[in-house]
């Protein structure tokens, strides 16, 4: 029953990062399990839209854009940014009592609320400052740098999103019922101590545990390291699955 039950599996994305960075992950999970990437306004597919660094706004179009798909057992994962704004989609899916079928929440590589002086106030940053944390995330390619239309373009973006993660650090996180997990690269710059990530079991009813794999921030970008990653996520499905038929 488990191996045959249908599941989404919703993406929430990076700052500066588009649904793109999930292209291979339903290659590498159970085909019972549909991944969904999310994608912001003013990212990839959805470039024409207008950017915006409003948590509650963004929280909201994601949830109406999950209800979409029906009835269906869900997990949320939230990378990086998307850590924190998966709790405010929970938020705006208990407004429509559309909560009941989260079935497993994912925060990846970002730091808990008891570690928030870890995250930078970004938006006060230069650009200069940016490009220089981009590259201690080992995330900004070197074509992008050395030409100015796309640095321009790419910066106007990062810089939303870095205020948005601001904006997301204003507001406290309420403890949920949904089960919770953490993930993170055991080279993540700004996650040098596994209880920065442990930490998170403080704000979950069901702590599933805090899991470091291989790689940097972005450790999931690495084929190898993506398998380690989805088994993590699908063992854990499993496991809550088995709990709740119980």
């Amino acid at each position: 029953m488990i191996n045959n039950l249908k599941i989404n599996l919703f993406c929430v994305p990076s700052a500066g990062s588009s649904a793109s960075i999930y292209n291979a992950w339903n290659k590498a999970i159970a085909g019972n399990i549909k991944v969904i990437a999310l994608e912001y306004p003013g990212h990839g597919r959805k470039i024409q839209q207008q950017l915006s660094n409003d948590p509650d706004g963004l929280a909201e179009q994601f949830a109406q854009e999950i209800l979409t798909y029906g009835d269906v057992p869900c997990v949320l994962f939230g990378h990086s940014v998307g850590g924190s704004l998966i709790w405010k989609i929970e938020e705006k899916l208990k407004l429509v009592d559309a909560d009941h079928n989260l079935i497993l929440k994912i925060v990846s590589a970002r730091p808990s609320p008891h570690f928030q002086s870890l995250i930078h106030h970004y938006s006060d940053m230069t650009d200069r400052q940016i490009v220089q944390e981009l590259k201690l995330y080992n995330n900004f390619p070197d074509e992008i740098l050395n030409n100015p239309s796309a640095s321009e373009f790419f910066l106007r973006i990062i810089k939303n999103d870095f205020i948005l993660s601001d904006n997301m650090l204003k507001k406290p996180i309420q403890k949920s019922l949904v089960p919770l997990i953490s993930i993170y690269g055991k080279d993540d710059p700004y996650i040098q101590d596994h209880e920065i990530m442990q930490s998170w079991q403080n704000f979950s009813e069901q702590w599933l545990g805090a899991y470091q794999v291989r790689g940097d921030h972005f450790y999931f970008l690495d084929t190898e390291i993506l398998q380690d990653t989805v088994n993590i996520i699908q063992d854990n499905i499993h496991q809550v699955i088995k709990r709740m038929s119980v």
